[in-house]
């Protein structure tokens, strides 16, 4: 619910050409509207600076003075730090996954920004919608497409310092953009500069909660990996407050995924930044999401000291098995070779589960793989009664990550099937 006496009225025209259709959102800081670009055709979003306590709508609906005098210093650099994220905004625009900034302007006694208008949601409701975390592959194309607009960032010499599944928006035909470059700053700082305290807990490292904090790009590290934790459970990583205090978090791999991941995860959320993943392209090495040669020289040590590096397949005395439970039959075990996919259907007669190869399989149920390089296990629903896990169904077609020992359902309770490993 907004106040709609602080918002612009639908028909208004912003800078001769911006046509206000609607309010898309309400923050602290600004107001967001859906906009018609007359000469480019085309829907656009523009933000308002409108400092909530700060500043008031005047007579007229249009204007913005301050609430007082008093708060007219604030209000100028206000505007002083919106315009900047403007036009860090814009000089990001040929990085696909930076919302785009087309232009900005003065106006009403207030700042403007247009962007490209984004139909879809946040990460954050995504993660919320799905109940306990994303599909391991959709964090992992996510993370991928996050992490190397985050390199180019910081090429430009900006970092984020607000990274959280609330600035990350999903569209509906699956591109990820990043939004909301207001606490972003150069990476040059004078060793006396003071930053403001800007943070989400449970996102935001520790060197976010002082002034004088020193901070780079290793702070990005630390709130995408908090992203990323949050993208694969659906819970928050503890305050950093908390966590120097001895709050602990569940390990990843406690979650069932692979141990690399779960102990680069571990490597980007040290507490002191100097023993944390310096670099996000050295992230992405460590997840196995980027080539060698994005990896600056002087991490590649680091990275070869201190951070599991992706595993290649190796031969393994350690092998795979699907474990297929019948009510009223006896539990049969059957091999599961690295990266090759074996079918589970059913006899038609008997409606009982078999593995490819039987004679007698007729209706192919699902395909289930070991993918050695990623440490995981995965299935594809290919029925049309679909697979269960804890009542809940499977998405059909496409591949989902399962935990050793967990048991999946074929469309009933009578049958179904685990995964596991043994020496």
């Amino acid at each position: 619910m907004t106040d709609s006496t602080v918002e612009l009225k639908s028909q208004l025209c912003l800078n001769g050409k911006y046509i206000i259709q609607h309010t898309l959102g309400v923050g602290g800081f600004g107001i967001t509207y859906v906009a018609y670009d007359m000469e480019a055709k085309r829907n656009c979003a523009v933000k308002e600076l409108f400092p909530q306590g700060i500043v008031t709508r005047t007579m007229d609906g249009m204007n913005v003075a301050v609430v007082s005098t008093d708060k007219q210093e604030t209000f100028e650099h206000s505007k002083e730090r919106f315009l900047e994220e403007a036009e860090i905004l814009q000089s990001l625009n040929p990085v696909k996954e930076v919302v785009s900034v087309y232009d900005f302007f003065m106006e009403n006694g207030t700042c403007y920004f247009v962007m490209e208008y984004l139909e879809g949601v946040t990460l954050r409701k995504l993660v919320k919608m799905s109940g306990n975390g994303l599909p391991y592959d959709v964090v992992m194309d996510t993370v991928r497409k996050l992490g190397h607009a985050l390199v180019i960032v910081h090429q430009h010499n900006f970092f984020h310092r607000d990274i959280s599944p609330d600035n990350i928006i999903v569209t509906g035909n699956g591109e990820v953009k990043l939004i909301d470059f207001g606490n972003a700053k150069t990476l040059s700082q004078d060793a006396n500069q003071k930053l403001s305290v800007v943070l989400k807990p449970g996102f935001a490292p520790l060197e976010q909660y002082s002034l004088h904090g020193k901070q780079g790009t290793y702070t990005d590290v630390y709130s995408l990996a908090c992203t990323i934790y949050y993208m694969m459970t659906a819970k928050k990583i503890p305050d950093a407050l908390d966590r120097t205090k001895g709050k602990a978090y569940q390990k990843l791999k406690e979650f069932g995924y692979p141990a690399f991941v779960s102990d680069t995860i571990d490597k980007a959320l040290m507490i002191k930044y100097t023993e944390r993943i310096q670099t996000v392209s050295t992230f992405l090495k460590c997840l196995g999401l980027a080539d060698d040669q994005n990896i600056p020289k002087d991490q590649k040590a680091w990275l070869t000291k201190y951070v599991h590096k992706v595993p290649e397949p190796q031969p393994s005395a350690t092998k795979r098995y699907i474990q297929i439970l019948q009510v009223g039959k006896a539990e049969v075990k059957y091999d599961l070779p690295d990266n090759k996919g074996i079918t589970i259907g059913r006899v038609a007669q008997f409606c009982d589960i078999v593995v490819e190869g039987d004679p007698h399989i007729s209706k192919k149920h699902c395909e289930v793989i070991y993918d050695a390089k990623g440490r995981r296990f995965l299935v594809l629903d290919q029925s049309s009664n679909g697979l269960y896990i804890n009542g809940q169904k499977l998405p059909h077609g496409q591949p989902v990550m399962i935990k050793p020992g967990q048991l999946i359902m074929l469309g009933s309770n009578s049958s179904g099937f685990k995964v596991g490993e043994k020496v």
